[in-house]
């Protein structure tokens, strides 16, 4: 098998696997049990926590853990709106850009436009920004279809300037590119984004918005129920292997697919170098189908619309149409090997 979907799941690393079970036998405490079982279970989480922390280059007291990106997302922009209309008594909306994972847009009101590139438009953002009841502003650092990077400094300003708080879903740049400086007033982490295990993340903030889970004291009072420790355990673990990729390998890739006839998305817009989305005259489904029988697992795009059969948001916001084929990888992927596969996949593909 060659995998090249590592933007839907990394293979967890082996430190981080060999974490996971170490903990499942070893920590079985309750990390809020005061034995001392308990107070080895907290801490890891603590230990854990300063790691995810160092990771991102801020203060281990900022971080929690939650089962993942989706709720770290869900409680940033829930909890920021119901923050903003107590304060105010009326509508609060919450901006995000129109290329956002489907965990932001559904908490969304409004989606700011990209450019071809699908790069957001800081024009419309400063003007979304002026108009009134804006609670919080969620632009995503990398894209996960397409990995075209954000202007996020210029974002952080343009809401610092109005006093307007900047949530950043940072999923996809962990083990990818340096991620020790993010101008965000709060951070979303996955773990298995970045070689950890799957079912735990983290929201990482200064000022953090009001609970969206309530009911006991885990987590600093900030989110109840039990902490999976063996879980946050081989995160904090994961954190440490990190290690910034090369762009050598994407872009041979990218030069021989487009004398394969591919359109490469986002070219010319800063991206991940671990990610090329690539768009061609046969249906990214059908390539990726036949892929996957020659042992090549490759996606269309985001996970969570696998099987939609339907064009992506990110390349209608873009103004593109059809389905793109994105492979994306790890450090010490063969990436390379695919061009043959592709090359007599597109070949049987277009004479049929």
């Amino acid at each position: 098998m060659l995998y090249l979907d590592a933007n839907a799941t990394r293979p967890m690393e082996p430190g981080a696997a060999e974490a996971l079970c170490r903990a499942l036998s070893e920590l079985p405490g309750n990390p809020h049990s005061p034995h001392q079982l308990g107070r080895k279970a907290a801490a890891a989480v603590e230990d854990a926590r300063e790691r995810v922390a160092a990771l991102v280059g801020r203060p281990a007291r900022q971080v929690r853990f939650t089962s993942g990106a989706t709720e770290a997302n869900a409680w940033a922009l829930q909890g920021l709106r119901r923050a903003a209309v107590e304060r105010g008594g009326g509508p609060a909306r919450v901006l995000c850009s129109a290329v956002e994972h489907p965990s932001v847009l559904c908490q969304a009101d409004e989606r700011l436009p990209v450019d071809a590139r699908g790069v957001i438009e800081l024009d419309a953002v400063e003007q979304a920004l002026d108009r009134p009841g804006v609670a919080v502003l969620s632009v995503m650092a990398a894209n996960n279809e397409t990995g075209v990077l954000q202007p996020l400094p210029e974002l952080a300003r343009l809401c610092r300037e109005r006093g307007i708080p900047f949530h950043c879903d940072a999923s996809q740049l962990p083990g990818r590119l340096d991620c020790a400086d993010l101008p965000a007033d709060l951070l979303t982490l996955s773990a298995h984004k970045l070689g950890g295990p799957k079912g735990c993340g983290a929201l990482i903030g200064a000022r953090l918005p009001p609970p969206l889970l309530c009911g006991g004291p885990q987590e600093r009072g900030d989110r109840a129920g039990t902490v999976a420790v063996p879980l946050v355990h081989s995160f904090g673990v994961a954190t440490t292997l990190c290690r910034p990729l090369e762009d050598e390998l994407q872009r041979q890739l990218e030069a021989a697919a487009k004398e394969l006839g591919a359109t490469v998305l986002g070219e010319g817009a800063p991206r991940l170098p671990n990610t090329s989305a690539l768009l061609f005259d046969q249906p990214g489904d059908l390539i990726v189908m036949a892929l996957d029988l020659e042992g090549v697992c490759a996606s269309t795009g985001a996970a969570c619309a696998s099987g939609a059969a339907e064009e992506s948001h990110v390349l209608r916001a873009m103004g593109l149409r059809g389905l793109p084929v994105r492979l994306s990888w790890q450090r010490e992927t063969p990436v390379l090997e695919v061009l043959p596969v592709l090359e007599a996949v597109l070949e049987r593909l277009r004479s049929a």
